[in-house]
């Protein structure tokens, strides 16, 4: 068969202009996506055009199935189907993907959540992005540190903290681990050198007596020194340094079934090589005004003497909050004596209960967690099931 020279130019020149065409048409594509990603005046159904809708981003509320797996032997530790052999049954997880703890989805998808604990792990939420409905993936291996914690709470566990003595930083060492409760030792107190004594021990084993209030050893700062440390115990001796203008505001104290005042200006405190006492003679009429933060509210309260005793030696005083004309009234202890000395424990013995919330983000600091799964490897296998935009 023979084709003209003509006939042939006229089909190149088809085809060229067809391709010509097409990469118009390309481009023209390229460039309506790059502007619909980028840019924000366009109305958000355009957007939706050209954007993927069913890829897992930050931001998204998806349905996910997943099947839990031990990468040391491949055993099966937790799953959303009820029978995971088979991948049948069962409810998905309703996962807003995000690790912000922070974050919160919209109202509409407010059963939806971002938690990074249980099976809402970092390498799990990591291992989401990208992936698309009706997507299956095994997402791992997850090390210890993305998945439940490196290492698992338990006994030589060590952690500082100041959650037991306020403002005191203490090293702690777990000497046992129940069900019920935790046992802790005070360790690495021999470099303590001088200090702040607190003004109060959480005693939390003690259901009656929760809270040890010390005496005001606090007065006098960086005056504190341990002089005998046993297993059970420490021993503290507390050098006052000065007599006078012990604060500058007012200070209630509270121990030994004695409740008295520092008073600024109207306070001294004399003492021998075994006691210390604190004098107050307040002026009668005197107002003081003190400010608190309680729970995130400023509270002011004015304090007023009412009367001092001289004979009983004791102050009667009233207070009341700022806007309200109704007063209270407690009667102090003009003077207050306290030992020099005082011994500590060294041991607390807590409620399993009260383990995260008071040492929770010292745990964490420290590379420790409560959960049964810390310090596994792990792998997830999952199915996507429905993806949302909800953000």
């Amino acid at each position: 068969m023979i084709i003209s020279f003509a006939t042939y130019m006229k089909s190149k020149t088809k085809r060229n202009v067809a391709v010509i065409l097409l990469a118009v048409i390309v481009a023209g594509a390229v460039a309506a996506v790059t502007i619909a990603r980028n840019s924000d005046i366009l109305p958000e159904i355009i957007k939706n055009i050209f954007m993927e809708k069913n890829t897992i981003e930050i931001g998204d509320c998806i349905d996910v199935h997943y099947i839990g797996r031990y990468a040391s032997n491949n055993t099966i530790f937790a799953s959303s189907y009820d029978d995971p052999e088979n991948k049948t049954g069962g409810s998905p997880l309703k996962i807003f993907v995000s690790t912000d703890p922070d974050a919160s989805p919209p109202d509409k998808y407010s059963d939806y959540s971002n938690r990074i604990d249980q099976n809402f792990v970092e390498g799990f939420i990591d291992g989401l992005i990208g992936l698309k409905e009706g997507d299956t993936k095994t997402i791992g291996p997850i090390p210890p540190e993305k998945a439940y914690g490196a290492s698992k709470l338990g006994a030589g566990a060590i952690f500082n903290t100041t959650a037991l003595t306020q403002d005191l930083n203490q090293t702690l060492q777990v000497l046992n681990l129940t069900d019920k409760n935790i046992s802790l030792k005070w360790i690495n107190i021999e470099h303590l050198g001088n200090f702040t004594m607190p003004r109060m021990i959480l005693n939390i084993e003690n259901t009656l007596q929760p809270v040890l209030f010390l005496p005001p050893y606090y007065l006098w700062e960086n005056s504190s020194e341990i002089i005998n440390i046993t297993n059970d115990t420490i021993t503290v001796k507390t050098m006052p340094t000065k007599n006078e203008s012990l604060s500058d505001e007012i200070e209630p104290f509270q121990f030994d079934n004695k409740t008295g005042v520092i008073f600024p200006e109207a306070t001294t405190a004399v003492w021998n090589d075994t006691t210390i006492t604190i004098i107050s003679s307040p002026q009668i009429g005197k107002n003081y005004t003190v400010n608190y933060t309680s729970y995130g509210f400023n509270i002011t309260v004015t304090y007023t003497v009412e009367d001092v005793d001289f004979a009983n030696n004791t102050i009667n005083i009233s207070y009341a909050l700022e806007g309200s004309e109704e007063k209270s009234y407690q009667i102090l202890n003009r003077t207050a004596e306290f030992n020099r000395t005082i011994i500590l424990s060294r041991i607390y013995t807590i409620p399993r209960m009260y383990l995260n919330y008071l040492f929770g983000e010292d745990l964490e600091r420290a590379g420790y967690s409560l959960h049964g799964l810390a310090g596994e490897t792990v792998y997830f296998d999952v199915e996507i099931e429905r993806i949302y935009k909800c953000s």
